[in-house]
């Protein structure tokens, strides 16, 4: 009897020790992906591991982390926001044509029409009760045609401080960088040490049971989407000014590149797990996915359908290990 509990100890404490290894392999996956793709960039490129590049992928990590800030906040409450390609467009080519009224009125406005269309996108989802995955895709087709309407195609900002902001950096760091940084730092602090935070992990897990607690979910659903409009269009403001110039087209594939970061980061498109750091990691992974196989002239199909190939790996893997209860994160 004795030895038959302790070969059951032992049983029990094998699966223990296999299930923390799995589950520290899990949670440090995209930094082993990362290292492993540095390794793999660097030995079929000699010039891919240098500072030049560093800075190229940290300004390439900026504009798109800014807007994805916005969309994790989104996708943790268990809804998607289509329309930031929209917002990052037109707050881009806003920010351009009112530059000759002065940077404040220029930088403001950009900001305020991503905020507004936040604010309208979150009460057409929680005062009409629409699908956000719908709402949003609506209003992004709407704003793609505003954008054309008051452009005429790719608009240019030159000798403006704006842009030597947006190339400036500090020892090899992009200030826009360092902005995407603290914005991250930020609202990381928020999502985990305040009230605020903890209600919308409340609200991505069962919204059911926030109601009854006397949570107001729409409010905060509606914060959500607000701040994602602003973050989208903070976005659109750092890709303009690192660029120099603006378009109706830049937001294309916005909305789809953000939510395979947010995806690939650990985040649960149920809504209720995940952060910003997280997502932070999927950006940066995406980044130099993207730019080691620009520095080796690959196809950008070809490029699509890797990074395409490594989110439904990465989130099957992490099902089956879910499904399994072998992993708990």
């Amino acid at each position: 009897m004795n030895s038959e509990n302790i070969s059951a100890d032992s049983l029990r404490n094998k699966s223990k020790r296999n299930t923390s290894i799995l589950n520290i392999f899990y949670n440090l996956r995209i930094l082993i992906l990362i290292i492993i793709v540095i390794v793999i960039f660097s030995s079929l490129s000699k010039g891919f591991l240098t500072l030049n590049t560093l800075n190229s992928i940290l300004s390439l990590v900026s504009a798109y982390g800014v807007i994805a800030i916005g969309q994790t906040l989104v996708i943790l409450i268990g809804d998607l926001d289509i329309s930031v390609g929209g917002i990052m467009s037109i707050s881009g080519l806003l920010m351009i044509k009112l530059m000759p009224y002065g940077i404040p009125v220029a930088l403001g406005s950009a900001i305020l029409s991503g905020v507004f269309i936040g604010l309208i996108n979150g009460l057409i989802i929680t005062r009409f009760k629409v699908n956000s995955l719908i709402a949003t895709i609506g209003m992004n087709f709407l704003l793609v045609g505003v954008a054309n309407l008051i452009s005429d195609g790719t608009i240019h900002l030159k000798n403006s401080p704006v842009v030597t902001f947006g190339n400036g950096v500090l020892w090899y760091i992009p200030y826009i960088a360092i902005i995407y940084i603290a914005l991250t730092l930020l609202m990381q602090y928020i999502l985990k040490r305040t009230t605020f935070g903890i209600k919308m992990y409340c609200i991505g897990a069962s919204r059911a049971s926030c109601d009854f607690s006397g949570i107001r979910v729409k409010n905060i659903e509606l914060l959500a989407f607000v701040l994602s409009g602003l973050f989208a269009s903070l976005g659109g403001f750092i890709y303009s000014a690192k660029l120099a110039a603006a378009s109706p087209l830049i937001g294309g594939d916005v909305p789809i590149y953000v939510i395979t970061a947010v995806l690939l980061g650990g985040t649960t498109i149920g809504g209720g797990y995940g952060d910003v750091v997280k997502t932070l990691s999927g950006i940066f992974l995406l980044t130099i996915i993207t730019k080691g196989l620009t520095v080796l002239n690959m196809e950008a199909y070809f490029q699509d359908m890797i990074i395409g190939i490594m989110l439904i790996l990465l989130l099957f893997i992490g099902r089956k290990l879910t499904s399994r209860g072998r992993l708990f994160v």
